[in-house]
Formats: C-alpha cells, structure tokens, sequence
C-alpha cells in the first residue's frame, strides 16, 4: 500500500500545464472555496513498455454522487470508506473496460493526445464553473516550499490519479482495493457528471484484495 494519504479533492481549476519529456505529468492548478490551492499531477506516460496509457473521458454516475456533493471544500481522506467510498476500477467501476483506449502524451496534431484531451476536458470545467473532484494520494503541505510548477505556498497536491492496482514490481507497494485516481467533474447546472479514467497497459484487471495480480 502506498504510504501516501488516499482522498478526494473537491476544487475548481484554474490553469493547466501540458506534459512533456521522458516522464511527462499534466499538471491542473486547483483552488477551493477557501482560497486554499493544489496542484493535481496526472501521468501521461508509462515507464513500463508499452509507453501509451489507456484512458477514457465521458459521462459516469457515481453512486454516491449527493454524498460528494455534500463534501466541503479542500481535500478529504477516505477512510473505511467514510465519508465517501474510494473509487475501483475493477469492483465498482464508472465505465466499461472495453471504453478504455491507448493514447499517447503528445503528438502533432489537433486533438489525438492526452495532453489535449485533458486540456479540454479542464477547460470545459473553468468555463462551467464546473466542481472538479480528483481523487489519488496527497501531498503536502510542504512547509516554506512553493509549488514547482504554479508557484503558491506552500505546495501541495494529488498525484496517483490512476488505477492504483495490478501493478508488477517495483510498483507492487502502490496496489491495493477501492483506491484508484481519476477526476471526476460536476456541472451542477445541468447536474451532469464527466470522468477522467486512466490505466497502465502493464496492470492486471484480475486482482485480489490487496490488489495485487491474480495471474
């Protein structure tokens, strides 16, 4: 299990950063309702062959949608699995498997990349006023260290917002159940929600309870 703190973010983006490079990370400046901002780094390209997540974007029903709702401003842990539940890709998903397709980080082009489809989805939301919902493992705060890439302090924020589980060494540590990352977003003017769901191609959807590979 990682040792990072599991949660859900409830903010409103403000900007974005494309990813680029060997490692390439899409980065979303968020801020709630208190002024409070984070940073959600999202993973674009696997270091494990093949390179290309498989990701998917589209509309979801959360189960839960009034209790996330409900939730205040900033981020919240998810423990036992109170207030919400974690999300899991494999025992309760908001998506069909068989949606998920291989993107590349980046590429020439209009609209074929992660990077564009996650700038749209971002900027869909900031135009909305659309309440952003990114759960993965926090961060932070980090005391007297501004942000890398956004610059407030002190820096804090998600990453792992991904499928969490059925993952080979030397990412075994980071498996377990009803922990995945993804970015759900809530239009509250027409009560309609949109998901953000990525997985590595080298993780096993045939997991046991701690979320290891079956196979």
């Amino acid at each position: 299990m990682s040792h990072y703190r599991y949660g859900v973010l409830k903010a409103r983006a403000i900007r974005s950063i494309h990813g680029f490079g060997n490692q390439p990370h899409f980065h979303i400046c968020l801020q709630d309702d208190r002024g409070t901002r984070y940073r959600a780094s999202i993973n674009i390209k696997s270091k494990s062959y093949p390179s290309e997540l498989l990701y998917w974007i589209g509309p979801c029903a959360p189960e839960e949608n009034e209790a996330l709702k409900a939730l205040p401003g900033g981020f919240t842990p998810i423990e036992h699995p109170l207030p919400v539940s974690g999300l899991d890709f494999i025992r309760r998903p908001l998506f069909r498997q068989e949606d998920l397709v291989p993107l590349p980080a980046s590429l020439p082009g209009p609209d074929n990349d992660l990077n564009e489809k996650i700038v749209a989805l971002v900027d869909t939301a900031v135009l909305a006023n659309g309440d952003l919902y990114v759960f993965g493992d926090a961060w932070g705060p980090e005391a007297g260290t501004p942000d890398y890439y956004f610059g407030f302090r002190p820096g804090r924020g998600l990453h792992n917002i991904h499928m969490n589980q059925g993952n080979a060494r030397p990412f075994h540590g980071d498996n377990g159940i009803f922990r995945d990352g993804a970015i759900l977003v809530h239009f509250a003017e027409e009560d309609h929600w949109i998901g953000l769901f990525l997985a590595f191609q080298s993780q096993s959807w045939e997991t046991d309870e701690q979320g290891h590979d079956l196979n």
